[in-house]
């Protein structure tokens, strides 16, 4: 399964890919460009793209997520003054008719702080509701671990699917 992770900087991206091949977050700098790895998780084979999030790299996020099996977008729900431009980087790269049909996963970071937004109020802040595709949200905490095993059913549920 090839999965791209994308946001805005400082959102946790890349501490949820070390979380996710680790188990442990470890120290990181922001992704310049890309990182990419290859994981697995049980049954679970992953190549997952790592782009960055920096305002320079968004315009590369739809080419990467071209003919992905799902795109992860992670959300700072810490951070409720940066979610019109989550909303407004997510709705662009989801224009791109290429990408019709790939299901989203928003991933609601940094729930190991307080306060954060609620799944409703991400659901809202960012329009998912009108959002065509097949999209859930999982709350997460790329610090903690918390509800990286809920990202990781959900991928594996896609790729099930993706092998029916």
């Amino acid at each position: 399964m090839e999965v791209v992770l994308v946001g805005l900087d400082h959102a946790g991206k890349t501490t949820f890919l070390s979380q996710l091949s680790l188990g442990q977050a470890l120290p990181v700098v922001p992704t310049l460009g890309l990182n990419v790895q290859y994981l697995r998780r049980g049954t679970l084979r992953l190549k997952l793209w790592d782009l960055g999030g920096a305002y320079r790299y968004r315009s590369e996020w739809a080419r990467y997520a071209r003919g992905t099996d799902a795109i992860l977008f992670m959300v700072d729900s810490a951070a409720p003054h940066r979610l019109s431009q989550a909303k407004k980087e997510l709705h662009m790269l989801l224009e791109s008719q290429e990408l019709e049909g790939i299901p989203l996963l928003v991933l609601s970071n940094k729930h190991d702080l307080q306060p954060t937004l609620s799944q409703a109020e991400l659901i809202k802040g960012l329009n998912l509701d009108y959002i065509d595709t097949v999209w859930a949200v999982v709350q997460v905490s790329a610090l903690t671990g918390q509800g990286v095993e809920k990202a990781v059913e959900w991928l594996l549920n896609r790729s099930l699917r993706l092998a029916q």
